[in-house]
């Protein structure tokens, strides 16, 4: 068993040699590169934001897809100077945004339609249908009154403008605990093949002593 696992260790090293690199750069989470970000539902407002793990925002102006989930595409925004990018939703589905962060980095969320008001419809509407209606009374200094619709938009975005940057560090903390995770198993890894290699060498040094004794005991006897 020992003599297997010695002549496997050259074996061993050479493929984590390989592994290694592959690993590192294959994984989500590649250092100061992994990408994260998030969409919030405030009323209709979809606001979201993205980044990388090591507290860089998306580039102002970047691209911003925003597809339903069939694919197709319903419309097109950008961040802005804080990485922030918003859309105010139409229809009562899931929306999916693209974001490609360049350098391969391509950060993928969606905002289920269970977040977004009920008074949405499922079907896309015409321009008829979307026309805003007349308001047809008139809302007085002291009879203006906040309706419950509005105020919940307003404690919704009051909460979330707290919780956003709560969000990222859970975000980042995330990525980097998953990351300190492969590395750990790299380690764990690398510790047996030392333990091999010690057992390897003990070995070469037992086997020379014999044949030093062997050699001895004949150069005695002749």
């Amino acid at each position: 068993m020992v003599n297997q696992l010695i002549k496997a260790l050259p074996r061993c090293f050479k493929g984590l040699f390989v592994l290694v690199p592959v690993i590192l750069l294959s994984s989500p989470f590649v250092f100061a590169h992994n990408v994260v970000g998030g969409v919030y539902a405030l009323g209709s407002l979809i606001e979201g934001e993205a980044g990388f793990s090591n507290g860089d925002m998306a580039k102002p102006g970047t691209a911003v897809k925003i597809l339903d989930s069939n694919g197709a595409l319903i419309a097109e925004t950008s961040t802005d100077e804080e990485g922030i990018f918003s859309y105010q939703a139409t229809r009562r589905i899931d929306h999916h945004f693209l974001l490609d962060l360049s350098s391969g980095h391509v950060l993928k969320l969606v905002l289920p339609a269970d977040e977004l008001p009920e008074n949405l419809s499922s079907e896309a509407k015409s321009v008829a249908q979307t026309a805003v209606p007349s308001v047809d009374k008139t809302l007085s200094g002291s009879d203006a009154r906040i309706d419950s619709e509005k105020l919940q938009q307003m404690i919704e975005k009051a909460v979330a403008k707290q919780v956003k940057p709560l969000r990222k560090e859970l975000s980042a903390y995330k990525e980097k605990a998953s990351l300190q995770d492969v590395l750990g198993g790299l380690g764990y890894i690398f510790g047996l093949c030392g333990i091999g290699i010690w057992i390897r060498q003990r070995k070469q040094e037992q086997d020379l002593k014999d044949k030093q004794r062997q050699e001895q005991a004949r150069a005695t006897v002749s």
